[in-house]
């Protein structure tokens, strides 16, 4: 009887001992995380092309690269000053910054009308330019720089350069090749859309943050609608076949192991940003490691699938539907919990980067016939014609004067169109 009741006291602590160390055991971070974690931090180097963009607000009487190297060392103070890496309360420096161009002249060129908008008030494209030449010059400027990459650290704080300023310089390139089209000039305004393409693809391939990488898809899609439009309409010259999107202009593998590090950051030190009953109860529920091993899922597959040809991305979606990614379960529901309100939805991005071939091919069709004319049988004989997701289908008027394809997922802002 003393025996067993000795082995019962020494027996239960122990077995609760053991039991906590298995409920609190973490699991080591995976060779995938490991390796795209190392990945982010070797990309090293200087980038002019970085402070440009990020100080392209500048007033007129100031250099865009003075105040994005301003910005950029304020942030990285605060970086090296700050105690929690979950800490998001980072403030930019409040500066002057140049006048944005607004007004009718400014509506999307994918929206119904705005073409039309924009000729019915051709009259004022020179004054627009003259009183925005020093944001559309500097957009072109910006193009030509050929050494792009994010040169912030990375963090949940982590400041966006002013991208909106960038799509308005667009906006009033856009409105320059217009009044040059309009004025005679059509073979220059179209070889000023080749180069403008030319520099966007480059962008494209080399953007190395999700947000970036959005915006120059978007400008891509924007400068071929306006090859369209102005063809189409007999304001500029045959335009160029442009090459079908490779797979590094495709590919979000540099974005999405840049948005995974942040993420991971956050998982790693959330414990570090709490205290007293909350830190408890990370304790009992919560396994970092695990849940930054579970979080790379959608990521990774988001990076795979933007590498896939269109067809082959159209057939990923749907064997391949996506999963929640979990792990642990009640020992990491505070993980679990954090997954679910934190993987954003990957395939959404990856389509409009995609949807970017259907523009391409579309553009081709349209380019090979003589302006504002369309006869559906072209399509037949036209390789262009070929639906890049389903390659037995064909391109086909949507009976609202565009040229379609279907897709897998959603068009962003007429993707997928060109108008007739």
């Amino acid at each position: 009887m003393r025996g067993g009741i000795i082995a019962l006291v020494v027996g239960v602590p122990l077995l609760l001992v053991a039991g906590g160390y298995v409920w609190t055991r973490d699991e080591p971070v995976s060779a995938e995380v490991s390796q795209w974690q190392q990945q982010v931090q070797l990309a090293t180097g200087e980038s002019r092309a970085y402070l440009y963009l990020s100080g392209l607000d500048a007033p007129v009487d100031q250099q865009p690269e003075a105040l994005g190297a301003m910005r950029l060392q304020h942030y990285e103070r605060w970086i090296e000053s700050r105690e929690d890496v979950t800490d998001v309360n980072f403030v930019a420096p409040v500066v002057p910054v140049i006048t944005l161009p607004e007004g009718e002249l400014f509506c999307s060129i994918e929206a119904a009308g705005c073409f039309e908008t924009l000729l019915a008030q051709a009259g004022e494209l020179a004054a627009i330019d003259d009183k925005h030449r020093v944001l559309r010059e500097r957009y072109q400027d910006l193009l030509a720089l050929s050494d792009y990459r994010t040169l912030t650290s990375i963090s949940l704080a982590e400041p966006i350069p002013p991208l909106i300023v960038m799509s308005k310089g667009q906006q009033l390139f856009n409105l320059h090749v217009l009044d040059l089209a309009l004025n005679g000039q059509g073979a220059v305004a179209q070889a000023s859309l080749q180069l403008e393409l030319a520099q966007l693809r480059w962008y494209l391939a080399r953007a190395d943050n999700l947000v970036l990488k959005m915006l120059m898809g978007s400008l891509v899609s924007r400068n071929l609608e306006w090859q369209a439009r102005l063809y189409r309409g007999g304001l500029t010259t045959q335009p160029a076949f442009p090459a079908p999107f490779n797979e590094a202009e495709r590919s979000l593998l540099m974005p999405m192991q840049r948005e995974f590090f942040g993420i991971a950051q956050m998982y790693e030190h959330l414990k570090d940003s709490v205290s007293g009953y909350e830190r408890f109860a990370q304790q009992l529920f919560f396994r970092p490691q695990m849940t930054i091993n579970a979080a790379l899922a959608p990521y990774l597959r988001g990076a795979q699938l933007s590498q896939l040809a269109p067809d082959d991305f159209a057939v990923a979606l749907d064997e391949q539907p996506p999963v929640q990614p979990e792990a642990g379960g009640l020992r990491n529901s505070v993980g679990n919990i954090l997954l679910r309100v934190g993987t954003p939805e990957m395939p959404v991005y990856v389509g409009r980067i995609q949807d970017l071939e259907a523009k391409r091919r579309l553009l081709v069709v349209l380019a090979t016939l003589p302006p504002g004319e369309f006869d559906e049988g072209h399509l037949q004989w036209s390789p262009a014609a070929r639906n890049p997701y389903y390659p037995t289908r064909q391109a086909k008027p949507d009976g609202q004067g565009q040229l379609c394809f279907d897709g897998p997922l959603q068009a962003f802002r007429n993707g997928r169109c060109v108008p007739l």
